[in-house]
């Protein structure tokens, strides 16, 4: 260890209370920035995980140019092929077929009239594969009244009476609820009537009361013979291992689709305003997070202000008996540096212990978060490198810019006038 080393290590425990004192302020700093990462990671990835797997999935396949004009001729054929090819791709979990296409739902109260109907509503319809659906997404889960869909009559005859579930929301429009009947008017891919009598099977909550609204859900067998679509579909939803797979998964997708005409988009592009949405709390709590890094900076520079000010006369003595300028910076810097790393120490311990108790038990939401339509009743911390490095570098980085100002100041200290202080 050089003298300008053995100096530092000297002079951080010649003031006990400030050293300390400037120690917690960096600890502090640290585990408050730990812990903001770590809340901000786990939530937002509980958020997108909790929308894609209930809902989107993570990537989608769709007939090109189908986002942005959805139309009920745009489909992709032989789906099955199509989904056999995605599932050899290194990262994908499963996937599911889907059919979207608008209808009017009708209901009559009990004992009016034949013919006379007292509810209507406007209706997104959406066809699934129930085992697939089940397999992919859970979706039975969503389900708080009644059953999930099984195969029927419907499923091969146009005269059968089919099975529907309703989002929760458009059956108090309908006034209906499981064992109810209501009548589905609508056109046909060919151009013939899509008209059918269906019983409410089940009633669904997918925590989005705008998709709750509007949303119902057929058989894809039912939904493909009902609009005559044959063996096509709309949407081919696919689910990922994991969240980071995301994009290499979205992008080796495209490779095996693109040329039969499909496009792949991950979740970042088919639910953009979402995505944007976390975007924007991310930036607001970088900008939190440099406000903490701030106020702990402003601390240490105050304190090693005054540490420099206390000591004019020993780097007077310094600069008096031949000391280097640039060594009288070294050693305020590395001083600074090594109460920089005691911190880190003491703050990833402090951190650990608050992102465990965070990412065991969470916190329980009340009022619930409405985020985007979507419900969340509960947030949960993770823990990831993140949490660490990124507070390291910046209280590294924080201690070494703070403390050269008074480093420099103590470098060009006039050695005859601080001798000559009391």
């Amino acid at each position: 260890m050089g003298l300008i080393s053995k100096l530092a290590w000297r002079n951080i425990f010649r003031q006990k209370r400030r050293t300390i004192l400037t120690i917690m302020t960096m600890t502090g700093g640290f585990v408050l920035s730990s812990l903001s990462i770590g809340w901000m990671d786990g939530s937002y990835s509980g958020m997108i995980l909790f929308f894609t797997n209930h809902q989107t999935g993570q990537v989608q396949v769709h007939k090109s140019g189908y986002l942005d004009n959805p139309s009920i001729y745009d489909t992709v054929n032989d789906y099955i092929t199509v989904g056999e090819q995605i599932e050899t791709v290194d990262g994908v979990r499963t996937w599911a077929p889907r059919i979207y296409v608008g209808a009017l739902l009708a209901s009559r109260e009990e004992g009016a009239s034949e013919g006379i109907f007292s509810n209507s509503a406007a209706a997104s319809i959406i066809g699934i594969d129930p085992v697939m659906e089940e397999n992919a997404t859970g979706f039975s889960s969503q389900i708080t009244d009644g059953e999930m869909l099984t195969a029927s009559a419907a499923d091969s005859s146009l005269r059968a009476t089919g099975m529907i579930l309703l989002g929760k929301e458009l059956a108090l429009t309908l006034n209906v609820s499981v064992g109810d009947s209501l009548i589905l008017f609508s056109q046909a891919a060919d151009g013939s009537g899509a008209d059918r009598k269906y019983m409410v099977r089940g009633i669904v909550s997918t925590g989005n009361t705008e998709v709750d609204r509007t949303t119902c859900y057929l058989t894809l067998a039912d939904t493909q013979l009902l609009f005559a679509l044959d063996n096509r579909v709309h949407e081919i939803a696919v689910m990922t291992t994991s969240l980071k797979e995301v994009d290499r998964v979205a992008a080796e997708v495209t490779l095996v689709t693109n040329s039969l005409g499909l496009s792949t988009a991950s979740w970042k592009v088919f639910a953009r305003e979402f995505y944007a949405g976390m975007k924007g709390d991310e930036t607001q709590l970088k900008i939190m997070l440099g406000i903490i890094i701030g106020v702990a900076a402003l601390g240490v520079l105050n304190t090693i202000l005054m540490m420099v000010l206390e000591r004019r006369r020993e780097f007077g003595v310094m600069k008096a008996i031949g000391t280097k300028p640039k060594s009288i910076v070294r050693m305020i810097v590395l001083e600074a540096n090594v109460m920089g790393l005691v911190s880190i120490v003491i703050g990833s311990i402090l951190s650990t212990i608050g992102l465990l108790i965070l990412s065991k038990h969470g916190m329980i939401l009340d009022p619930p978060l409405d985020y985007g339509g979507f419900v969340f009743r509960e947030m949960v911390a993770s823990i990831t490198p993140a949490c660490y490095w990124i507070p390291s570098v910046c209280i590294m980085i924080t201690a070494s810019v703070v403390s050269l100002i008074p480093a420099l100041k103590a470098a060009h200290t006039d050695a005859a006038k601080s001798l000559r202080t009391v």
